[in-house]
C-alpha cells in the first residue's frame, strides 16, 4: 500500500518551531471541592463550542447521564475518559469536561467545552506510489516519477454527526479515483451506520512476482497494465459504546495485461487468466478501550475478521480468511507505558491462491520492524510486536500571529521508544524463491515519536534484523 504524505508542512514546522523560545503553557487540571460524599448526581450537562456538530452526537459518546450517580473518588478520572473518547470522533482539536456547579446535595452541573476542527480538508495530495517512505527513499532512489499527486478532499463532519465525505483524484505513477460516504448513526438510537465506497485504480506499473522477497516490477508506459474496480457497502452496528459489527458487501474486479497475466506470470491470477471478479463478504468486531487511538497509552484493542472471497459459484476467486488482533496498553509510571500486541491471519483452502492474493508481512502497517525494505508473502502469518514508550515532554505550544498556522495553540508530545518485534508467514506455495518465508523474523531497536494535534504522528526509527542489517525508518501519519 502507498504511503501518503500530503502537504501538513506548515503544521510540522510549528512542530519544529517548538524548540524555539515562543510563548508555552501546560494543560490546567480543574481542581474538584472537597467532601464527605461518597457519590454525586449529575444533575445538567451544558455542551458549548458545537457550533456545527450536534449535541446527541456528543452525548452518545459519553458513559454517564443526566441522573446518573458518579463515584466522588473516581470523578477525575471518569471525567477525563469520557474526555477522550469524545477527542476520539476525530472532529475536536479541543475538548475539556469541568464541574460547573456543586450544590450542597452532591448534585452536579458539567460544562463540555469544544473547539471544533477544521472540517474541511481539500488536500493537495502528494503520496509515495511504494509500499513506505523507506523503500522510495533508498531502493527507488527517491525517484519522482514515483510520487503520485493530486486532490483528496474530505469533509469530516457534512451534516453535524461526524459523518464522512471523501472525494479523490490522483495522477502521477497511477491514476486513482474515489468517492465514499461514511454515516456513523442512521436510526434515532445512534447504534446503527453506514459507509459506501466506489474506486477506480489504473497503472502503468506492477509487481508481477517476488524474488528474493523483494517486488518484481514490469512497466510499459504505452499500457495501463493493471486496473482495478471497488464498490462496497458496510453497515455497521454499535449496541454499546466501545463495541462495534461491521458487515461488508464488496464487489472487485481486477485485470491486467497479457503480457502480465500470460507472460511474466501465469499465477498472477492463475491459470494465465488477465480478469479476476468476485464478491466478498466481511464480516468483523472491534472492541476498542483505548484512551487514545492515534497514540494509546493505557487499555486495550481486539479486532477479529472473516473475509469470505467469491460468494458465487462463477466467481473467480474463492479464498476465505480469518484474521485478529489484540493490542494492550498498560501504564507502569505516569510517564512509561507497555505496548504489546499480537496479530495474525489464517487462509483456506490450502491450496495455491493467485499470486496477486498471497500478499503477508510487509504491506500496509502490517510488518515486522526491520524489515521495511522487504515483503514476505503467504497464506497465514503471526506477528508479536512490543514497545516500552518513554514520555519526555508534553507542552501546548502558542505562536506568534506572524507564523502562518491555522490554529495558534500546538499540542504536542515527545516519546522515546524500545522496540522488539517477531513474526513469522507459512508460504507453502511461493516460498522457493523467498528464503524470509516459513522462518522466524526478528526486529528490534530504538525510536522517536512526535505527536502533534493530537491525530498526527511522526515516528524515526533504528532497527536491526535477524540478517544483522540495521536501518533508519520513518513512518508519518496525518490521521484522516
Amino acid at each position: 500500500m502507498p504511503e501518503r504524505f500530503p502537504e501538513f508542512i506548515a503544521s510540522w514546522i510549528g512542530a519544529l518551531l517548538c524548540l524555539l523560545p515562543v510563548y508555552l503553557s501546560g494543560q490546567t487540571d480543574a481542581s474538584l471541592p472537597k467532601t464527605s460524599a461518597v457519590f454525586v448526581v449529575v444533575d445538567h450537562i451544558q455542551v458549548e463550542g458545537n457550533h456545527k456538530t450536534r449535541e446527541k452526537l456528543i452525548f452518545r459518546e459519553l458513559e454517564f447521564g443526566l441522573c446518573d450517580t458518579l463515584p466522588v473518588a473516581d470523578l477525575g478520572e471518569i471525567l477525563e475518559r469520557n474526555r477522550l473518547r469524545i477527542m476520539n470522533l476525530g472532529i475536536f482539536s479541543k475538548a475539556t469536561i469541568t464541574v460547573d456547579k456543586w450544590d450542597e446535595f452532591d448534585q452536579i452541573s458539567l460544562k463540555i467545552s469544544l473547539i471544533e476542527s477544521w472540517y474541511i480538508f481539500p488536500v493537495p495530495l502528494i503520496e509515495f506510489a511504494d509500499r513506505n517512505f523507506n523503500v522510495w527513499w533508498t531502493e527507488q532512489n527517491r525517484s519522482l516519477k514515483r510520487i503520485n499527486f493530486g486532490i483528496d478532499a474530505t469533509h469530516l463532519n457534512l451534516s453535524g454527526n461526524a459523518d464522512n465525505l471523501k472525494v479523490k483524484a490522483q495522477f502521477g505513477y497511477a491514476n486513482k479515483y474515489e468517492m465514499s460516504y461514511r454515516k456513523p448513526n442512521i436510526n434515532r438510537a445512534q447504534t446503527l451506520g453506514i459507509q459506501s465506497s466506489v474506486q477506480y485504480i489504473r497503472q502503468h506499473e506492477v509487481a508481477v512476482s517476488t524474488i528474493d522477497n523483494k517486488l518484481d516490477f514490469r512497466r510499459n508506459r504505452d499500457i495501463w497494465q493493471y486496473n482495478t474496480f471497488t464498490a462496497f457497502t458496510t453497515l455497521g452496528w454499535r449496541p454499546r459504546l466501545l463495541s462495534t459489527h461491521n458487515f461488508t458487501l464488496e464487489y472487485r474486479r481486477n485485470e491486467v495485461s497479457d503480457s502480465v497475466g500470460r507472460i511474466y506470470n501465469p499465477d498472477f491470477f492463475l491459470k494465465g487468466r488477465t480478469v479476476q471478479r468476485h464478491f466478498s463478504l466481511v464480516v468483523n468486531y472491534a472492541r476498542d478501550f483505548r484512551d487514545v487511538r492515534p497514540y494509546p497509552w493505557r487499555g486495550y484493542y481486539f479486532n477479529t475478521e472473516l473475509r469470505v472471497n467469491g460468494l458465487l459459484p462463477s466467481d473467480d476467486l474463492h479464498l476465505s480468511r480469518f484474521f485478529a488482533e489484540y493490542s494492550n496498553y498498560k501504564p507502569l509510571h505516569k510517564n512509561i507505558s507497555l505496548e504489546s500486541g499480537v496479530k495474525g491471519r489464517i487462509s483456506l483452502p490450502r491450496s495455491k491462491p493467485p499470486y496477486f492474493n498471497n500478499q503477508g508481512l510487509g504491506y500496509g502497517g502490517v510488518f515486522v520492524r526491520g524489515y521495511e525494505y522487504y515483503v514476505i508473502d503467504g497464506l497465514d502469518f503471526f506477528l508479536l510486536r512490543t514497545s516500552l514508550h518513554f514520555k519526555f515532554l508534553e507542552r501546548t505550544f502558542h505562536f506568534p500571529r506572524w507564523i502562518p498556522v491555522s490554529f495558534r495553540e500546538l499540542p504536542i508530545k515527545l516519546f522515546l521508544s524500545a522496540n522488539n518485534d517477531y513474526g513469522y508467514v507459512v508460504d507453502p506455495h511461493y516460498a522457493a524463491l523467498n528464503p524470509l518465508a516459513n522462518r522466524s523474523l526478528y526486529g528490534n531497536g530504538i525510536g522517536l515519536d512526535v505527536i502533534a494535534y493530537y491525530t498526527q504522528t511522526a515516528r524515526f526509527e533504528y532497527t536491526r534484523n535477524h540478517l544483522g542489517e540495521w536501518g533508519f525508518y520513518a513512518r508519518i501519519s496525518t490521521g484522516f
